[in-house]
């Protein structure tokens, strides 16, 4: 498996230049607790270059007024316009430029971490808009198309990524829009036959975008060459104005990240110049002939997914930092929170000492940590697939391709129904307080929800990674490191021997081992790729067709695989890199956390560990003792791990979630000074009047 890196630690002092001492106040008796320097914790999925990137960014923004939060709810109109404000004062500052990014990859995950942790709508709206129209014309396109990269640098153009139709979204061969090419005029003709094929879901379309990248039918001569990228003008870059033969709109408002200007577009016969195919990896000649540089069909349609799973990429990400800014939240204000507590105490208990509160919280606090030690790694991978395919030095490209693209569709669940879930917990442990709007979760929750839709539905995504992992099966003996540039593999590796092999640990401090719990889930994967490879053989041997086959078999066998094979991979992942890292106290508590995230999962799938005869008597019992006894240990960590992960207060936004811990004077600064919390409603006649209404019948 690859990994980032050796991290190379740096000084307390040069942290604490970003990182200045935190507030005193109630938070100080959890502070004490922690066995390791917080700052120095940053580092595992942070470098000195990242850090500084994220601290000029937000010094930006503080000192900027256009950044100041609004003390009143906006509307969506007054959203979407200030979400291009901000993107084009953010872009023009030039935080993270391509060259940036080919010298620190991390950087383009830092920059949109930074915006994601001040305003979701803002950090979406920007990639969209520059970072994913840009990469893919560098992915997939040829030099001459390298003038919309120069044009959407200068912020000249502004760009959008039109995959998506209304009746078609997971299932790319159906969609309809078509791109058909005249040789006498040398044009592609797009066109939209009804509304069904209209692009849709597209962000940054709805009221700004002047180009997109449209996924269209190359025909050709008669011929259908299958989905194809084309670079699409759709308005007058100088009036906003749709071009003719172009319908395009807004459409409407969304549970969330209302700031996204999400839109839709309907082509009339629209011609466009053959230049702006993109068509690095195949397209067609001036007579219409189709060319590719592949042999293999297959090989092309495995370069293009690697480009294709950046969205999927990043979704991780976004996951991620949701889930981070939520659990700051929770960890902090259940730290503040007392309630009840022992007859002959002065005072109450904070209620993180409470055990369903930590099996609630601490779970997704470990969670947090694999994913965003995940996500580093994983987005420096896109960006060095991107590279290779813009300078043409990229080998076994169709193999890491595919794989990108597997891994991808699998992480991103997991990441997506991770943060679901982890957040409504965060938002029911923060008790009333948590349904404030001040609290800040509700938000992340409305925002958040759209992961597990966009860039494909999590349960037919998983189904491209089951399709993949049901054809590696047969020639598992023959795999080698060719097949599996990214190491996702390496469960198959010997793994019959594996097969072969039960649980032999039997005590709490066993199944609290985070070696122990990386081959208990190397087992699960294996067994659950077999059981789901013999259930679909069975179905097609009694008559079924490989649809159907498939089909039935998704429920309790490919979705779980899927799932379980990319929380393999997280798992693996996380405990090579805490077990690498270099401060031995920071390295410790990562452990911990790598024993937590494990066991929680591993006891999620008991029943298949022990339908698979992995696991006998009282082993289930010690799992969860395990994952009990692994939450008493984090919580004296919980808030220091809380605060590594924390951005700063004016970012987070939060009553519950600062860092000087005064929820209640913070609560009462934000009730006090609403707009209109304590004057008359102008509709206070309506009350007089019924009552007086009432008064007089009686």
């Amino acid at each position: 498996m690859t990994t980032l890196a050796p991290v190379k630690l740096v000084s307390d002092e040069e942290l604490r230049k970003y990182f200045p001492d935190l507030p005193k106040g109630p938070l100080d008796s959890f502070r004490k607790k922690a066995s390791f320097n917080w700052r120095r914790m940053k580092l595992v999925y942070d470098n000195l270059a990242t850090i500084k990137l994220k601290h000029d960014i937000w010094t930006f923004m503080e000192k900027n007024p256009l950044f100041h939060h609004s003390n009143s709810p906006l509307t969506m109109d007054e959203q979407r316009q200030i979400a291009v404000k901000r993107m084009y004062s953010i872009y023009n500052e030039k935080f993270a430029t391509f060259e940036k990014i080919i010298e620190e990859p991390r950087s383009f995950q830092a920059e949109a971490e930074a915006l994601f942790m001040f305003d979701s709508s803002l950090s979406v709206k920007t990639s969209l808009t520059f970072r994913m129209f840009s990469n893919t014309i560098q992915g997939s396109g040829k030099p001459h198309h390298y003038h919309f990269i120069e044009d959407i640098e200068k912020a000249k153009i502004g760009g959008c990524f039109a995959l998506t139709e209304v009746a078609h979204g997971s299932n790319a061969k159906g969609m309809r829009t078509t791109a058909t090419y005249c040789p006498q005029t040398r044009q592609f003709i797009m066109h939209s036959p009804d509304f069904e094929a209209a692009k849709f879901w597209v962000g940054s379309m709805g009221k700004c975008a002047t180009h997109a990248i449209v996924y269209a039918r190359l025909v050709s001569k008669g011929k259908d060459h299958g989905l194809h990228s084309f670079v699409v003008p759709l308005r007058d870059p100088k009036t906003l104005k749709p071009y003719p033969g172009v319908t395009v709109g807004d459409i409407g408002e969304k549970i969330g990240l209302n700031g996204v200007d999400n839109g839709f577009v309907m082509f009339n016969k629209y011609r466009i110049p053959k230049d702006n195919a993109l068509d690095k990896l195949g397209g067609v000649d001036d007579a219409g002939d189709y060319q590719t540089p592949f042999k293999d069909p297959k090989k092309r349609f495995g370069a293009s997914l690697g480009i294709l799973s950046g969205g999927r990429v990043h979704i991780t990400s976004i996951s991620t930092n949701y889930l981070q800014k939520a659990i700051v939240i929770a960890i902090r204000y259940s730290a503040v929170r007392r309630q009840f507590g022992p007859d002959d105490a002065d005072e109450e208990t904070p209620v993180l000492e409470y055990q369903q509160q930590q099996i609630r919280l601490l779970p997704y606090l470990a969670a947090t940590f694999a994913f965003r030690v995940f996500c580093s790694w994983f987005g420096v991978q896109h960006v060095k697939i991107t590279i290779d395919n813009f300078t043409g030095q990229g080998e076994n490209m169709a193999n890491m391709g595919v794989e990108m693209h597997a891994l991808s569709s699998a992480v991103k669940p997991v990441c997506g129904w991770t943060a679901r879930d982890g957040i409504q917990n965060c938002r029911e442990a923060c008790g009333g307080h948590g349904y404030l709007k001040a609290a800040a979760i509700g938000d992340i929750r409305n925002d958040n929800d759209a992961n597990c839709t966009y860039e494909g539905e999590n349960s037919l995504l998983l189904q491209q990674t089951s399709n993949w992992l049901l054809g590696v099966w047969d020639r598992r003996h023959q795999l080698t490191a060719e097949h599996s540039p990214l190491g996702s593999l390496e469960f198959l590796y010997n793994v019959d021997d594996t097969l072969n092999k039960t649980c032999p640990w039997n005590s709490v401090d066993q199944f609290a081992e985070p070696a122990n719990l990386v081959e208990m889930y190397r087992w699960l994967t294996a067994y659950t790729l077999k059981m789901t490879h013999e259930k679909v053989s069975r179905l097609k041997r009694d008559g079924n067709t490989p649809l159907q086959a498939k089909n039935d078999s998704q429920a309790y066998h490919a979705v779980a695989l899927s799932v379980i094979y990319g929380e393999n991979y997280i798992l693996n992942h996380f405990y090579k890199t805490a077990s690498s890292f270099p401060d031995a106290a920071c390295r410790e508590v990562l452990l911990q956390l790598v024993a937590l995230y494990g066991g929680f999962l591993l006891e999620k799938h008991m029943a298949t560990l022990y339908i698979g005869g992995y696991l006998s008597k009282q082993q289930g019992l010690f799992l969860r003792e395990a994952v009990l006894w692994g939450c008493r240990r984090v919580s004296a960590e919980a808030v220091s791990l809380a605060d590594t992960l924390a951005p700063p207060d004016w970012c987070l936004n939060s009553v519950l979630g600062a860092a000087d811990g005064e929820a209640y004077k913070h609560i009462q600064n934000k009730v006090m000074t609403y707009p209109g919390s304590m004057t008359r409603p102008e509709w206070w006649r309506d009350v007089v009047f019924w009552d007086s209404y009432v008064s007089s019948k009686l």
